[in-house]
Formats: C-alpha cells, structure tokens, sequence
C-alpha cells in the first residue's frame, strides 16, 4: 500500500507548493482577460496538475538510495521486455486460469501481474477524460491515443534511462504491455469520459460565459476584493520600509500605514483616473455615482479602515486591562467584544457579497463607488 500512498502524498506536497505559487498570477490572468474569476475553469486546471503529479510519481517513486544503483551497467534489452502480451503469460504463471471456466478467474484477485495490468489502465484514464473535456467530439479518440501512447512512451523512457542518467542503470523494466495498458487506459477515458463530466460545465459553456462577461462594464467583486488587497499589501511593505529607517512606536507604524494606505487608495486615484496600484493589477477603475470622486474616495477610505482603527482602539485597551476595574474595566472589555463583533460582521458581508455578486460591499455603498473594468483599446 505505501507504494502507492508515498507517490500520493508526494503530489500533493509539490502541487500545495505550486498552488501557493501561481494562484495568485493566475486569478490576475482571469481578471485582466476575462474580467472574472472562473471556478470551473481553475478547478479543471488544478485536478489535471494534481493528476499529473500523481501519475508521473507513481511512475517514478520510490527511488534508488544511491545514484550508483547497479555494479555494473548490462545492454538496455536487459532492461527490457519488449513481447506483447506478456502479462498473459505471467498471469498463467502466476495463477492457475482456464481461460474457457468462468469460475476460475476469480483467482484474478490475487495475481500481482493483474494487478500491475489493471494499474497501467487506471494510470492514463484520467487522461482521456480531461482530452475529451478539451476535444468534445467523438472522431478526436485518435488524440487520445496518440496523447496518451506519448504519455507512456515518456513514462517508460524516463524508466528506462535511469531518470535520464541521473542514476547510473535504469531501475525499473522498460515494458511494452505499459505502453498498451497506458494507451488503452487513456482511449477509455475518453469513451467514457461523458460518465465523469456531466456535472461539469462543458468547454463552449465557459466560452460563452467569458464573452458574456466581457460585455459587462461593472468589475466583479473578486476582481475589487483583489485590487484592494494589493493596495493594503503595498501600503504596509511601503509604510514598514519607511518605518525601519526610524526608530518608531507600535502607535507611530499604525498611523504611518494609515497615511500610507490613504496616499494609496485616495490620493493616487485622483490623479491616475481612478486608478489604484491594485485596480492596474486587475484591469479595473474607480467612478463615483453620488459625490465628486475625491468625496467618495475618502469615505470608502474611511469604511475600509473601521475594522484596522478598531483593532487598534482594542490593543490599546488590552494592555491596560490588567490595570483597570469595575465600570472601566467593563468598558475596555466591551470595545474589545465590539471590534471582534464588526471584524466577524465584516467578514461575514464580504464573504457574503463574493456569493451573490450583484451586492456591492460596505465601503462601496457607503461611499458611492463603483468598481468598473477598465475598457481594451480597439484598433479602428
């Protein structure tokens, strides 16, 4: 069983590492060309990079402790078992089967050489589906087997190559029934693959969404959300430069990230036509629908800091908790329940808006901005 639960695990060690890596650039791609965030799009995205890991380490592990793993180096058809049809062979070896008795073939289910056959399968029928789900019709199944032969000729020849030299004799068997299990596998994913995506939206359906989407003027609510993290993130990397060339109290880094965070999201847009660092990052603007923009600016400013001037008022009050008693000490304890309650609150509402989507956030209604994609030059 380790054989396979170490492969397992070992994907999803490297794919949370690729996760954390490219989730990021790659809701910013969505958002500059489709202007969303499409769920179905990443997740079929994230299944076949997960997939892959898994079925080339299950290929690959476990690996020799030692590069120098043979004393002596023999021709490559030692490594080799190139007669079709082997597996037959070793399953009669292995187990006593009458072909023509129906009964005996329950002895399947413990031959070792079924078992590797049926892996070999199973190995590249992922693959098919995921082939299927990119070419639709029925006439692509040569792509799956021409995809998925090249698959399985990579998996063999990086066998059989030591991991391309890295180890000084290859160190498992070059075989060509992988290669037509693997091929089989993946021609059947592909027969079967309308089983595993009917609950899945199909590849034209998406298109049709990205062009719906893209007519639309008003930014998605995930494209703002993102904007203003990138805005509170390069007001805090900015204000903690400034602040370690100084000698600044815990007091003075707050207000210094407040002023920096206001140059950020008020003062910049004024003068870059709405545009935050953020908004460029995601291809989006800022208008107002109520007031002069510099107006509104600051009051969304204003809603987006209730939550950090809150959290400030409640550290300042725990250090002096321990000091205080009767109505005072309640007092402090009551600002403390009321930041915990407006930070829950808050994230409530935008987890909330994120869902919906047609609702803007707090600091949106409040103020009177509107999140706007940022219209493509045409040539004319």
């Amino acid at each position: 069983m380790s054989a396979y639960v170490t492969p397992i695990v070992s994907a999803m060690l490297v794919f949370a590492a690729i996760a954390m890596l490219v989730t990021v650039p790659w809701a910013i791609y969505q958002y500059r060309k489709y202007g969303y965030y499409s769920f179905w799009k990443s997740f079929m995205l994230a299944t076949f990079i997960f997939y892959s890991l898994s079925a080339f380490f299950l290929v690959i592990l476990p690996l020799p402790e030692s590069r120098v793993n043979c004393a002596e180096r023999l021709p490559l058809n030692h490594y080799m078992q190139t007669t079709p049809f082997q597996f037959i062979t070793d399953i009669q070896r292995e187990a006593t089967i009458q072909w023509s008795s129906l009964a005996s073939y329950k002895q399947l289910a413990k031959t070792p050489a079924f078992y590797q056959l049926i892996f070999n399968i199973l190995l590249l029928l992922p693959l098919g589906v995921y082939i299927r789900y990119m070419w639709k019709q029925k006439r692509n199944i040569w792509k799956a087997f021409v995809l998925g032969f090249s698959v399985s000729l990579f998996f063999e020849v990086t066998q059989l190559t030591g991991l391309y030299g890295f180890y000084t004799c290859p160190y498992r068997l070059f075989d060509v029934d992988d290669l037509m299990a693997n091929t089989t596998g993946a021609v059947l994913g592909f027969i079967l693959a309308p089983l595993f995506l009917m609950f899945i939206p199909s590849k034209s359906s998406l298109q049709i969404r990205d062009a719906a989407m893209s007519e639309k003027r008003e930014a998605t609510r995930g494209a703002e959300l993102l904007a203003l993290f990138f805005d509170i993130i390069a007001a805090q990397v900015i204000a903690g430069i400034i602040a370690a060339f100084g000698n600044q109290q815990w007091f003075e880094q707050q207000l210094l990230f407040f002023i920096t965070l206001f140059v950020m999201i008020v003062l910049v847009p004024l003068v870059s036509r709405g545009r935050t660092l953020g908004a460029r990052i995601v291809n989006i603007r800022y208008e107002t629908i109520q007031h002069t923009l510099g107006l509104s600016l600051v009051k969304r400013y204003i809603a987006i800091m209730l939550p950090y001037m809150l959290g400030m008022i409640s550290s300042m009050t725990d250090a002096a908790v321990p000091n205080e008693t009767g109505w005072t000490l309640i007092f402090l304890i009551a600002i403390n329940f009321l930041s915990v309650f407006v930070n829950v609150t808050i994230i409530l509402h935008i987890v909330t808006r994120l869902i919906r989507r047609t609702k803007p956030f707090y600091f949106d209604h409040y103020s009177g901005t509107i999140a706007l994609k940022k219209e493509r030059k045409t040539n004319e």
